[in-house]
């Protein structure tokens, strides 16, 4: 059994232009130590999504259709009370913005001890002892416990946020773009130790960023969102070398690669689709260089291109021409200017 399996999800939100479906139809499965790498343009629905896995979405969110099946119960029948008891016990978060997650006024280590004794039966020396256990798990002294949050600097808070997610061992650890804002060298340091800390505890991790490259050291998988939508879901192994869907080529041509110096870099013309709109076809259509009629009127399947390796293109077929096709910066400058056009008549028949 899967420790977390998601079906067939559906997310909206109720805003003043209209239902906005920011996860449409997304399912996944996740076993105990694997790690999951959510990537895609902000806006894609990755944060949405794992927000909805710990009950956390905004007031004017739900989760419209679908089931999140935790350790055989589903999440989203739980009553809220349940929930609670899940949160940081079974489930916990690394946020993106460590000082937003960080109560000012208090001392981090009274953060970390009234989070584990909220959730266990510790005393507040068993829980004071806890906290400086998992300090040093993430290198940082025992004495920064009793530091504010502003007297750390942003790589040690970044680490409290990760010493708190990891107070009592959860099955499943959610690092929403956990290394937001940290200069590069920090950055590395705060992803191994995530990926060494996630051993220690025999964690499962579901990382959300909009940098592959991440995704290529710490995941074991990869899901590429688009729309609310699933593009492609493979073994990273499999998908850095083997990309199919036109968005997935887009994304890994646009950062550098060590083997293929020399390479100009691609940038993705246009932006993300409106969700507050019906999307009658493919959700990248409009930005693809491949796109067909069929792309804008039919949605496409996402379909078993190979061994745990799924796309959602209707030329799957097609990705030899498309791989090639996709590294050529002239490819994209087509669809820049397919997008132009496109705009320059939008604007005369409005004007």
């Amino acid at each position: 059994m899967a420790l977390l399996d998601v079906r067939n999800i559906t997310i909206e939100y109720k805003t003043e232009s209209g239902l906005l479906r920011a996860v449409d139809d997304v399912s996944f499965t996740l076993n105990d130590g694997e790690s999951l790498g959510l990537v895609g343009e902000s806006g894609c629905g990755k944060t949405t999504l794992a927000k909805s896995i710990m009950r956390l979405l905004a007031k004017n969110g739900r989760i419209s259709e679908g089931q999140m099946i935790f350790k055989g119960e589903d999440l989203i029948t739980k009553s809220d009370d349940d929930i609670r008891r899940l949160r940081l016990d079974e489930i916990a978060m690394v946020s993106q913005s460590a000082m937003n997650a960080l109560n000012p006024v208090h001392t981090v280590g009274k953060q970390l001890i009234e989070g584990i004794q909220a959730h266990s039966k510790a005393s507040k020396r068993e829980a004071y002892q806890r906290a400086v256990d998992v300090f040093r798990m993430v290198g940082l002294e025992a004495k920064r416990l009793r530091a504010y949050p502003h007297q750390m600097s942003g790589g040690m808070k970044q680490r409290a946020i990760i010493a708190m997610a990891l107070t009592l061992n959860p099955s499943l650890i959610i690092a929403d773009e956990p290394t937001t804002a940290l200069d590069v060298v920090v950055q590395d340091h705060i992803l191994q130790q995530i990926i060494r800390l996630k051993k220690e505890i025999n964690g499962a991790m579901i990382l959300i960023t909009h940098d592959i490259s991440v995704v290529s050291e710490t995941c074991d998988s990869i899901i590429v969102m688009y729309g609310g939508k699933i593009m492609e879901q493979a073994p990273t192994s499999v998908y850095f070398r083997n990309p199919t869907h036109p968005y997935s080529l887009g994304l890994k041509n646009a950062f550098p690669s060590i083997t293929e110096i020399g390479e100009e870099l691609i940038s993705i013309p246009g932006t993300p689709p409106d969700l507050h709109q019906e999307q009658p076809g493919c959700r990248f259509s409009a930005r693809c260089p491949f796109a067909t009629p069929k792309c804008e009127a039919e949605v496409p399947q996402l379909e078993m291109i190979g061994e745990n390796h799924r796309s959602a293109c209707h030329y799957n077929d097609d990705v030899e021409r498309f791989r090639a096709e996709s590294k050529k910066p002239e490819t994209w400058q087509a669809v820049r200017e397919r997008i132009a056009q496109a705009a320059a008549k939008a604007s005369d028949l409005n004007g």
